[in-house]
């Protein structure tokens, strides 16, 4: 299961991935894409705010990203590991973030990586589907 700080970092994610066309005819979203902006669209103090406006279908500015904007020394990590993932452009090394990183932000640390590693469809990045109870009076009208 993937974690996401809260469904609207989750949604944030697919949204991009969909409007920058970074879901393949299979179903699997960019492998590329998917790492940096599970972490550049971290709901977690409104990370995205600050880094959405440098996401296109052209690419990510990193360098744009981190020039124009003040960011604390744990974001300024996790951008560094996003643009190590998207194209190994910058380095950042496991000790800066385990000493960096608070909890949440190595939890999203690691769940980049392992998304990185692994891809996935869509499909994976979408809530569980809730399996609906049928109603009472419309099991009741298939028995008679």
């Amino acid at each position: 299961m993937i974690h996401f700080h809260d469904e609207v970092h989750r949604q944030k994610v697919v949204h991009c991935l969909q409007k920058e066309n970074r879901i393949y005819p299979d179903g699997r979203a960019d492998s590329y894409y998917l790492p940096a902006l599970y972490l550049l669209l971290s709901t977690k103090n409104d990370l995205y705010k600050k880094t959405s406006r440098y996401i296109d279908r052209d690419g990510i500015d990193f360098e744009k990203m981190l020039s124009k904007q003040d960011f604390p020394s744990g974001e300024r990590k996790l951008i560094k590991l996003a643009a190590n993932l998207f194209n190994g452009s910058m380095e950042v090394t496991p000790s800066e973030l385990i000493d960096t990183l608070d909890e949440e932000n190595f939890t999203l640390a690691l769940q980049a990586i392992f998304l990185k590693r692994t891809s996935c469809h869509v499909q994976e990045l979408l809530p569980a589907a809730k399996e609906v109870p049928e109603p009472e009076s419309q099991a009741r009208m298939q028995i008679n």
